[in-house]
């Protein structure tokens, strides 16, 4: 049996590259995908999909996008996906009723598990995984032997500085506001002597905030 899934997410190369990788699987099969653009609730209802896999970082209120997805089918098992997936998102996927979540960080064997997982009445979620972000790999102490006068949350900050996310996927991701970032942004670049957010992105991978 054919489990079909309809992939909403605004960044096209990420929505591309999960079609690619559940489409090359047997029992999976993307009926379609699309930006936030689209009216998800008129897709859900017209294509009857499975599984829905929700970008956590779309425009608009993902409460209300997740319901009427959820009234246009009910039984609808959603995915959330992200660019980084951190525990308070987790909380966030379980007070909307999804069933799994997933970064694209994640590896495919990860995502697959995920949505089998869901299928199976089942829940999961990259966070409860010992693979963990890129971020909870700095809190983890990825990095505690090295010297450096940043702030644990100017470290996440930095960190998604470096994965080229813009103040306001930051602000939605860490759940703080654009200019609580922006400042957060400032005082890292002051304290590493820096001026631009490549000069940031360098000094993280040269010292192993992140993986090149």
């Amino acid at each position: 049996m054919t489990t079909s899934i309809l992939i909403m997410n605004d960044h096209p190369i990420i929505r591309e590259g999960l079609s690619a990788v559940l489409d090359n699987t047997d029992d999976l099969k993307v009926v379609a995908s699309g930006p936030s653009s689209l009216s998800i609730r008129e897709l859900v209802q017209r294509l009857q999909p499975d599984v829905l896999m929700l970008d956590l970082q779309i425009l608009g209120s993902i409460y209300q996008i997740a319901n009427d997805a959820k009234e246009s089918k009910p039984g609808l098992k959603i995915v959330l996906t992200s660019a980084l997936s951190l525990p308070e998102h987790k909380r966030q996927a379980e007070r909307i009723g999804a069933k799994g979540l997933v970064s694209s960080h994640d590896d495919v064997e990860t995502i697959l598990e995920c949505i089998r997982n869901v299928l199976s009445d089942s829940m999961f979620f990259a966070t409860d995984n010992p693979s963990t972000t890129l971020v909870s790999k700095q809190r983890e102490g990825l990095n505690s032997q090295m010297e450096h006068p940043l702030s644990p949350r100017e470290v996440d900050v930095l960190c998604c500085v470096a994965q080229a996310m813009t103040a306001k996927e930051i602000a939605r991701d860490l759940h703080i506001s654009v200019k609580t970032v922006d400042r957060h942004k400032a005082n890292i670049m002051n304290k590493l002597s820096m001026r631009s957010q490549i000069e940031l992105a360098r000094y993280a991978i040269r010292n192993g905030f992140v993986e090149a």
